[in-house]
């Protein structure tokens, strides 16, 4: 995939409130809305996806399971949190489908809802 993380994420967020963002449908939801607010969305679920993946990684090293966040790897994770980081940022470039992402998508949409 030629594109970004973030740019699909972008892009699948827009596509999702698209048919929203109408003034004719919605009295709260606008055009601007989708070039402001929706992009934050999607740049914030682009990081939580790449954290996500960094912090999982990182708990299997450091301990063999994805298991517990204690205080040792706490120390541990700090000192090497970029480069997890950067692996998972480039795994995600690569790898992640649009399934996967709208997935991201509606668990976002269904945690405004709690």
């Amino acid at each position: 995939m030629s594109k970004s993380l973030k740019g699909r994420c972008i892009r699948r967020w827009k596509v999702e409130f698209k048919s929203v963002c109408d003034s004719k449908i919605s009295p709260w939801w606008r055009k601007r809305d989708l070039r402001g607010y929706i992009r934050e969305c999607a740049l914030t679920t682009a990081d939580c996806m790449v954290e996500s993946m960094a912090e999982d990684n990182a708990r299997v090293d450091f301990q063999g399971s994805a298991l517990g966040w204690s205080p040792e790897f706490s120390v541990w994770y700090d000192e090497r949190r970029e480069r997890y980081r950067k692996e998972a940022l480039d795994f995600l470039n690569a790898e992640a489908t649009s399934d996967e992402i709208d997935e991201e998508i509606q668990n976002e949409l269904e945690a405004w809802n709690d």
